[in-house]
């Protein structure tokens, strides 16, 4: 039960500093091209998660990616109705990662993906994807804490990350380019719609599709854009509360957002 209110205590931190990982875990997403496993970086020591996006990969271009973990030994989360009290962080395994495109893999710096409470750990995602799309990844996690003299263990998963992979067109990755800016707002959505401005130099027709972070797609609707500005109102019919991502197509780009359905 204390397990069960640590988490669910650290998990409004999570809200308030954009996904601080449950019992103070820190993750950084690191570029590498180092080809062997991974080696933890023993300077990582502050709480967050940087950066808040995945880089693009390609198909049939080798993609080497790097997770630096650190997890704090101790930490005080408030337990109604004994206030304030001292816990553990005695393990923080990764127990499996999934989502990722065909053609990749992943491999922790040890054999069972276990760090201890107050050290480093790694994983290395890497490969030659082998097909193209957006790909929300699940991180499958078990934390092991102790609080009371009492050990215990709770399940727990991180789906903030979302890997695209382009097929062999170059094609970019921005919101924010020569020909083309966007915003939506507000996000969170409310009321399932958002209102989506746009400034294109071209006329063109825009494809906006959102996908649900199994990777799934949940709504598809097309526009024609005017050269100039535009602002449309986006209607999404029945999806649920969630983290969703969105992605805006035309002729020449692809731009992708997070976006969160209140």
């Amino acid at each position: 039960m204390f397990l069960y209110l640590i988490t669910k205590y650290l998990k409004i931190m999570i809200q308030k500093f954009y996904k601080l990982l449950a019992t103070g875990v820190s993750l950084f997403l690191l570029n590498s091209f180092v080809i062997a496993q991974c080696t933890p970086d023993p300077s990582v020591k502050t709480t967050g998660v940087f950066p808040a996006t995945l880089p693009a990969g390609k198909v049939g271009q080798a993609y080497n990616q790097i997770l630096q973990f650190y997890i704090v030994k101790d930490t005080i989360v408030n337990v109604p109705p004994f206030g304030d009290i001292p816990a553990t962080i005695d393990s923080f395994t990764i127990t499996n990662i999934t989502g990722y495109p065909a053609g990749l893999t992943y491999q922790c710096n040890t054999s069972n993906c276990s760090i201890t409470g107050g050290g480093n750990g790694c994983v290395k995602v890497s490969g030659t994807p082998t097909q193209s799309g957006v790909f929300p990844l699940q991180i499958f996690l078990e934390i092991k804490a102790s609080a009371f003299g009492q050990s215990q263990k709770q399940a727990d998963t991180i789906t903030s990350y979302v890997m695209t992979i382009n097929s062999g067109v170059s094609v970019k990755n921005t919101n924010n380019i020569e020909n083309f800016e966007y915003e939506i707002f507000p996000n969170p959505i409310v009321n399932n719609q958002f209102n989506l401005s746009v400034w294109n130099k071209n006329s063109t027709q825009c494809t906006v599709k959102v996908f649900n972070i199994q990777g799934a797609l949940v709504a598809l609707q097309s526009i024609n854009l005017n050269a100039g500005f535009n602002q449309q109102n986006i209607q999404l019919d029945g999806l649920t509360k969630g983290i969703y991502l969105l992605q805006l197509e035309n002729e020449t780009n692809q731009f992708h957002q997070k976006i969160v359905v209140e």
